[in-house]
């Protein structure tokens, strides 16, 4: 017995809901969920910096191959159907592993002194160890010896090119199989040794304007980096490379609401995050502007309305083959479980009481939109 409190999601959406709300220490990941794919459940948990280092261990009956590909979003491992008590053991030792670990360790595998210090300034932080070795003979026998929770490769080595090291690495196995690998270099890269590198990782990260913040990006993230433990100037970087808007931004939103206090609020909010809103004051009216206007991607649907009210509105809508697809989020002041079913029953595909919980309201936009944009 583990003692940590389980907290149970059926999907994707109750995952990051909950991921989002609650103080969670750890998430074990289905990857075949009913409403969303896993691995998209991975790609926003990872993109949102109150939920970016919690680890996420993946347990799937999917093909293996999902293994590397979970591992590279940074995910700390994966394991396939059926998995035996033993296997639990071990996905519970690596996580207990991680949240324990006073420091964390970075193998940095690159033969310029002054590239050695930029990146170790670039990274100090009270709970990191960096160690800098200057072959790549010296890295291998390193880890050979000795656990890392990352390495910096630079490409261009004195004894052997990072793309021999790399296949070295691979041949030698055992631990080192779950050791993340980010490639750090200044060399000009052909389609076909982007190739070659993308077997082994998804993290290249060329040296340049930017690259800074890329490279300390991609370390938090497989560091499992807690925000607050980061210095301010490298909040502002990851930040930077993070805006939890950029799922919004330029989106179209249809809000139907005939309570002028609350679209005048709700659409101000939303024009602050780079979305497009178009505002109907009835069911009837908002029917008019989905037949008028173009590239609508969600519809904010209040209930009680004049005219026509949102239950026949959203009826009316998924009639229409053209707009059976659009994700409906229906707002109401009435908190019935009855209620919640009916507005799903009249065709809405999510539910929030009024007055709207803003955080919980954004999270829900963003997985709605997510889904939108990959079933495009």
């Amino acid at each position: 017995m583990k003692a940590y409190k389980c907290l149970a999601a059926g999907d994707g959406k109750t995952g990051l809901l909950i991921a989002a709300e609650q103080k969670v220490s750890a998430v074990i990941l289905d990857l075949k969920l009913p409403d969303m794919d896993g691995l998209g459940v991975l790609d926003q948990l990872k993109s949102d910096l109150g939920t970016r280092h919690i680890p996420v261990h993946i347990i799937t009956g999917r093909a293996p191959e999902n293994n590397v590909v979970s591992l590279r979003k940074g995910a700390i491992g994966c394991l396939i159907k059926p998995v035996e008590a033993e296997d639990l053991e071990g996905v519970f030792g690596k996580i207990e592993g991680l949240l324990h670990a006073d420091m964390k360790r970075v193998l940095v595998v690159e033969d310029d002194r002054k590239s050695q210090a930029a990146i170790q300034s670039l990274l100090r932080k009270k709970d990191v160890e960096i160690t800098c070795i200057g072959t790549g003979q010296g890295a291998l026998d390193s880890l050979s010896r000795e656990r890392f929770d990352c390495v910096i490769l630079d490409l261009l080595l004195p004894d052997m090119s990072g793309f021999e090291w790399l296949e070295k690495f691979e041949k030698q196995g055992g631990e080192t199989e779950m050791t993340p690998v980010i490639v750090y270099t200044a060399k000009d890269l052909s389609e076909e040794e982007n190739r070659r590198l993308n077997r082994y990782t998804g993290s290249i990260v060329i040296k340049g304007a930017s690259s800074s913040e890329r490279l300390l990006d991609e370390v938090t993230l497989f560091l499992h980096s807690v925000e607050s433990t980061l210095t301010k100037d490298q909040k502002d970087m990851i930040r930077m490379q993070h805006d939890p808007d950029r799922m919004l931004q330029g989106r179209t939103a249809l809000l139907v609401d005939d309570d002028m206090r609350n679209t005048f609020a709700l659409s101000k909010f939303l024009k602050k995050r780079g979305m497009n809103v178009i505002i109907a004051d009835n069911g009837q009216m908002a029917l008019d502007k989905i037949r008028e206007e173009k590239g609508i991607e969600l519809i904010i649907m209040d209930i009680m309305m004049p005219v026509m009210d949102g239950y026949q509105a959203m009826r009316e809508i998924r009639m229409s083959k053209d707009h059976q697809h659009i994700p409906i989020i229906a707002l109401t002041a009435r908190a019935m479980p009855e209620e919640q079913e009916r507005c799903m029953e009249a065709g809405a595909n999510d539910y929030m009481t009024k007055p709207v919980d803003i955080e919980r309201f954004l999270t829900l936009l963003r997985v709605w939109l997510f889904r939108q944009e990959k079933a495009a």
